[in-house]
């Protein structure tokens, strides 16, 4: 009998355990960073195996690992290829299928280097190693050699030969060590994201021979002695006969007086640095050239104005023999993100927006038949190779995994699911779509994410988040900066809206707030938080707040200058004064176009969408957060609004991270501005933060 007793004890114990175990618990900020990252997928020529990348954070290292991975088509076995703790990235597979190029930093590497690994067995061998680095390994079609991407010193690179790769490695040293540190201009565009741009650095396509590890500069010379984008972007491919390089180059030269333009160049790999422009009549960028299967014609994705207005990009194509540029997609109200062909490329597949959605398309080559194959989530970094479709998929409750898509079906099968057993641990509320008429009587999309546990007896208080842009969408999709899950697990209602100027649902809706950036959109706001008190009755009108970045960080201003209604706001990285954006890297060449005005002309137009100049109504208190490494929006500007808070003796509080920039992006600070978003919540709206104190452990206990 003891013993029977005893059993029953036992087995109730692992009953409870199990129990315990299997009930989710809440997302924190630290799940994020568990959380593993795909990227980079690439199809085997047979389209049978797919590599990838898989990165990999430690919170308490503050930094990240990324290995290569083989998944097998068929199955979906995976295999891991590489193991040490570096960052692998960008790989490429051999024409024949039995190598994979990549990209290192690895043991006494000072920069990243080019390895290829055999997939036979053995250690990957290390290839070349140059004083910038190489980046975006592309093999020639008889995989005797690839072509990376670097950068040099103009004035002495020369032929990149054993003495001019010293030369600039010595003078490399020179400017590390020098005391003096000052940065001089006289250029237009003068640094970029985080970075300054004033070093005199220039970008190179480079062919090195495997057999030999010769190096031949494939842009000898100093005709493009700055970068190939303002942005630093190595947009190249290489023709199906191997004999040129099509990439994109910006052809204003320093100092960038006038608009900056992206244009497609091809480039012949026999290193004579011949370089011919194949869109020189068009004003806006030309990006993402890719090769028909059969080489006559390039396809490449085109914007029309200087600067960027909200409009949409179009597919064009080049024939290589008559050089004429024709529209593709002209026709289309949609604007073109990934393309990928078949392999007898008389049909095309894309990537599109899609009213809160990222779908795949399928269309003939000459633009015609145009229809959608699958729709749900996000969907990108689409691959297709001998009838094989590969892709990365995400949703507001799952990160990206890998899918095979049935072309004909237009179902999608998961091929990887390496957070299955983190997310199986979480707690996640329920996610629906919205519609309700917006500003101008206009349909407007919202989403729509609930608190686990959602009771509709208990009251509850909203959060309406604001996205950035203002020219993007909000879709059904995961992020690991504003991750609408983590936001709602400390008991809040939260809704996106895709307000006007919202891409994916139409060119003119997209373009409809240009020179009024905040009225409809604040108007779309303000009926989306009327829509959904009617909706969800237990919303307190009194318990709610907004919440926004860069452009949602402006809408955050906005906010504060046109209405009291929200009890609390959220500013990251806001436009919040347009004198002072005038710092930013891309201000003086497109948001001046769209703002209403400049400070030299129509200043009247200007200031009346500027958020400063309502100052006098702002009451709401606000948390300004920004990055000092931010050249997008000038941390200025929340030191500014924080300043003019500040005067007015009204609530503020002010979190500058000085090593971030215009997105918060190591572990450990991204805790921490959980931490500050929660906190702050909690105190104006309440709630229950799912962080007591900002702890940097892998996960929450």
């Amino acid at each position: 009998m003891k013993i029977v007793r005893l059993i029953a004890i036992i087995l109730g114990v692992a009953v409870a355990t199990t129990a315990f175990a299997s009930t989710p618990r809440l997302l924190t900020p630290q799940d994020l960073w568990a959380l593993k990252r795909i990227g980079s997928p690439a199809l085997s020529p047979d389209g049978q195996r797919v590599v990838f990348t898989i990165a990999e954070w430690s919170v308490e290292k503050n930094k990240s690992t990324s290995n290569l991975w083989l998944a097998e088509v068929a199955t979906g076995s995976l295999r891991r290829l590489t193991t040490m703790a570096v960052s692998d990235s960008s790989p490429a597979w051999s024409p024949d299928g039995t190598r994979i190029a990549f990209t290192s930093k690895r043991g006494e590497d000072e920069t990243a280097a080019l390895y290829v690994l055999p997939l036979t067995g053995g250690e990957a061998e290390k290839i070349l190693e140059l004083p910038y680095g190489v980046a975006t390994p592309r093999w020639l079609p008889d995989g005797s050699a690839l072509v990376v991407a670097t950068r040099v010193l103009p004035a002495l690179a020369g032929r990149l030969g054993r003495e001019d790769l010293a030369a600039m490695k010595k003078e490399m040293k020179r400017r590390k060590d020098s005391k003096m540190t000052a940065r001089v201009t006289e250029a237009r565009a003068y640094r970029y994201w985080d970075t300054w741009t004033t070093e005199g650095l220039a970008h190179r396509l480079v062919r090195v021979d495997l057999a030999t590890k010769g190096l031949v500069d494939l842009l000898p010379g100093t005709e493009f002695g700055h970068p190939f984008t303002n942005a630093g972007v190595l947009d190249f491919e290489i023709a199906p006969d191997g004999r040129s390089v099509a990439l994109t180059i910006n052809s204003t030269p320093p100092p960038y007086s006038g608009y900056l333009n992206n244009d497609i160049y091809v480039v012949p790999t026999d290193g004579s640095g011949v370089t011919r422009n194949l869109t020189p009549e068009n004003p806006g960028d030309d990006s993402s050239a890719t090769f028909s299967p059969d080489g006559r014609s390039l396809y490449f994705k085109r914007l029309e104005t200087p600067y960027y207005n909200g409009e949409f990009a179009k597919l064009w194509r080049h024939d290589l023999a008559t050089g004429t540029n024709v529209p593709v997609t002209d026709q289309l109200d949609y604007s073109v993100g990934d393309v990928a062909f078949s392999a007898d490329g008389q049909t095309l597949w894309i990537t599109s927006e899609d009213k809160g959605a990222t779908g795949i398309f399928r269309l003939k080559a000459d633009g015609s038949d145009f229809s959608l194959v699958h729709r749900a989530g996000t969907s990108s970094g689409l691959v297709a190779e001998a009838g094989t479709l590969v892709f990365a998929n995400n949703t507001t409750s799952r990160p990206d995994e890998l899918f095979v898509l049935d072309p004909v079906a237009g179902t999608a099968r998961p091929l990887t699911q390496i957070n299955a057993a983190l997310l199986a641990e979480l707690d996640l509320g329920k996610v629906e779509e919205y519609w309700f008429e917006g500003a101008a009587g206009a349909q407007v999309q919202g989403w729509l994410i609930y608190p686990p546990g959602f009771d509709a007896k208990k009251s509850y208080p909203l959060l309406q988040l604001m996205h950035g842009g203002p020219h993007t969408m909000v879709g059904d999709s995961w992020s690991y900066r504003w991750n609408a899950h983590a936001m709602a697990a400390p008991g809040y209602v939260v809704t996106w809206v895709n307000r006007h100027g919202s891409t994916g649902f139409g060119e003119k809706f997209s373009q409809s707030i240009l020179g009024q950036w905040g009225d409809k959109p604040l108007d779309d706001i303000l009926r989306s938080t009327d829509f959904l008190l009617k909706k969800l009755p237990n919303l307190d009108p009194k318990r709610m707040a907004a919440a926004g970045g860069s452009y949602g960080g402006y809408m955050a201003a906005w906010v504060a200058g046109h209405t009291d209604r929200f009890a609390a706001l959220i500013n990251h990285a806001g436009v919040n004064d347009f004198i002072t954006q005038y710092g930013a890297d891309v201000t003086s060449f497109g948001f001046s176009q769209v703002l209403g005005g400049k400070p030299w002309e129509n200043v009247e137009g200007m200031q009346r969408n500027n958020p400063t100049t309502y100052a006098k109504n702002f009451k709401t208190p606000m948390l300004i957060i920004h990055g000092e490494k931010d050249y997008r929006v000038p941390y200025v500007n929340g030191t500014a609004l924080y300043g003019i808070y500040q005067a007015m003796g009204l609530p503020a509080r002010l979190v500058i991270f000085p090593d971030e920039n215009h997105w918060v992006l190591t572990p450990q600070n991204s805790i921490y501005w959980n931490w500050e978003f929660q906190t702050w919540l909690a105190r104006w709206i309440g709630g229950t933060p799912t962080l007591t104190e900002p702890r940097f452990e892998a996960k929450a206990e």
